[in-house]
């Protein structure tokens, strides 16, 4: 089972309240999940919630649509909002970001 967390304790709480049902990372090297997989997540304090991947797509940045924004449960839930959260956070992480940069992106419940 692997164990992973996010940037914040926010988006941790949006999980666990079952407002974010989705989330998504650059691709990279790193090995990719499966639908079936359970994974945890774990927030500064140690708490450990269980999520069951149901989906996985890698899209182009520049591809993601307001669907998509709304799963991700962050802000006002707009396309917008999600777009410039995004942007902002991997352009501080990944130097060569681009509109066309694809991501890995997963859908869950909680489990």
């Amino acid at each position: 089972m692997e164990t992973w967390s996010f940037d914040n304790d926010e988006l941790f709480e949006l999980v666990r309240c079952g407002r974010k049902t989705a989330t998504c990372a650059v691709l990279d090297n790193e090995p990719l999940s499966s639908p079936g997989d359970v994974e945890q997540i774990v927030n500064s304090k140690g708490e450990i919630i269980k999520i069951k991947i149901i989906n996985v797509e890698i899209k182009r940045f520049c591809d993601v649509n307001e669907e998509w924004a709304k799963k991700e449960g962050e802000g006002d839930f707009s396309l917008t909002y999600w777009q410039k959260e995004h942007k902002e956070f991997f352009t501080k992480y990944y130097e060569n970001f681009t509109p066309e940069t694809k991501l890995v992106c997963e859908e869950f419940v909680l489990i």
